[in-house]
């Protein structure tokens, strides 16, 4: 963005509110509308987004967001939409071709999805969250040798990666390499202790291993993190009987 845009969006206005109407700049709205993002508040997020867009229908940052929240919604065909709107508006924006590859896949478009990733990485070749999500979609279509190479070059940019260590261990069990997969799961939780999904896939590598009374452990941890985590639910179940 040169000078002469940042001063002509920095003068357009955002009404926030439909009673006691606050008047934003764009940027400010766009913040505030990121911190309750951030904080979890999807519908105050896309209210403000919604009304961003009524004063900037082009605005290629909240036309991603907006996807990014159809996605964490589950919305996926509309998240594919929206951020596919705002890559029209601003090709070399990174970080909407990854999430753009992340519809996709829950879309069971894996081969989509990875093109994606790659002209996310293209863009941005040390992009860490591009790299792991080209291994979960390498690991969709069984490329589990590829996937563990992805994984790997996200923790080498990022090594405190939980999700990647989470990721990559799942690759490395589907390999029948449990050793090296659980390693990579106590990676992930020594890094992030509250990361239900790690304690989840600790307790289906005990599980698979006859370790019974391991594996109910970290399912009932994985549950007081996360109540809803369906997969834990159901392994405990399994577990049980």
């Amino acid at each position: 963005m040169d000078k002469a845009e940042k001063e002509t969006e920095s003068a357009k206005r955002v009404q926030i509110g439909s009673s006691e109407q606050q008047t934003l700049t764009l940027q400010q709205a766009l913040d505030l509308a990121v911190q309750h993002h951030t904080a979890g508040d999807l519908s105050k997020a896309e209210d403000i987004y919604q009304q961003i867009l009524q004063t900037d229908p082009n605005h290629s940052e909240t036309l991603h967001l907006l996807g990014v929240i159809s996605y964490q919604k589950g919305e996926n065909e509309r998240a594919v939409d929206l951020i596919t709107k705002a890559i029209n508006i601003k090709p070399d924006y990174p970080e909407a071709h990854s999430n753009l590859g992340a519809a996709l896949k829950e879309l069971g478009r894996p081969e989509e999805a990875i093109a994606c990733y790659h002209k996310a990485l293209a863009i941005k070749p040390d992009y860490a969250e591009a790299h792991n999500n080209l291994g979960l979609a390498l690991q969709k279509l069984r490329k589990l040798e590829e996937a563990i190479a992805s994984h790997h070059k996200a923790l080498t940019i990022k090594p405190n990666y939980a999700k990647a260590h989470n990721d990559l261990g799942n690759a490395l069990k589907n390999l029948g390499r449990l050793d090296e997969a659980m390693e990579n799961y106590h990676k992930a939780l020594s890094v992030g202790p509250y990361y239900a999904e790690a304690h989840c896939s600790l307790g289906l590598a005990f599980q698979e291993l006859g370790q019974f009374d391991e594996a109910v452990s970290k399912y009932h941890e994985a549950i007081a993190i996360k109540p809803g985590l369906a997969v834990a639910h159901s392994s405990l179940g399994n577990t049980f009987l």
